[in-house]
């Protein structure tokens, strides 16, 4: 639904001098990050239901769970709501359904406090090795420099 609802008809006008004489469109799709935006904030207040079904029918049926669930009491769903059944195991321990964030690589200014839990992070100092200063040389040959540089790696703690 949300796909859907971010598709646009962008035009483009072709022509003399600015003139619109034969105009092309076609449908877009929003930007991804755009996408992404709006299902986190679905997500955030999706709503848990229980599924059960009629013996007698065969019939499947979604309502919300008997007891109020974080505070979303007995609302019922929209069909442009995010539902779901079972709630998400944690990700931050080692889990049948997770190795868990021990160990794993982070970014210090951008996720390291949500990736790591709340558990903290390492930091590594280590020199590497890459190609720079990268040219084209003839039609298909690309030659590099090697450079070192220091740079610091960032993992969550155990």
């Amino acid at each position: 639904m949300v796909i859907k609802a971010g598709v646009e008809t962008t035009c483009k006008c072709h022509g003399v001098s600015g003139s619109c004489t034969v105009r092309t469109c076609w449908r877009q799709l929003s930007p991804f990050h755009e996408i992404g935006k709006q299902l986190k904030q679905k997500y955030e207040v999706a709503l848990k239901v229980v599924s059960t079904t009629n013996e007698a029918t065969g019939e499947g049926d979604i309502s919300p769970p008997k007891k109020s669930v974080l505070g979303h009491g007995d609302q019922i769903p929209r069909t442009t709501d995010l539902v779901y059944l079972d709630d998400s195991p944690s990700f931050c321990l080692t889990s049948r359904f997770s190795s868990g964030t021990s160990g794993r690589k982070c970014y210090k200014d951008k996720n390291c406090d949500s990736i790591c839990c709340g558990r903290g992070h390492n930091i590594q100092s280590r020199v590497v090795t890459r190609p720079c200063q990268c040219q084209v040389r003839w039609c298909c040959y690309v030659e590099c420099k090697q450079c070192t540089q220091r740079e610091e790696v960032y993992t969550c703690k155990d």
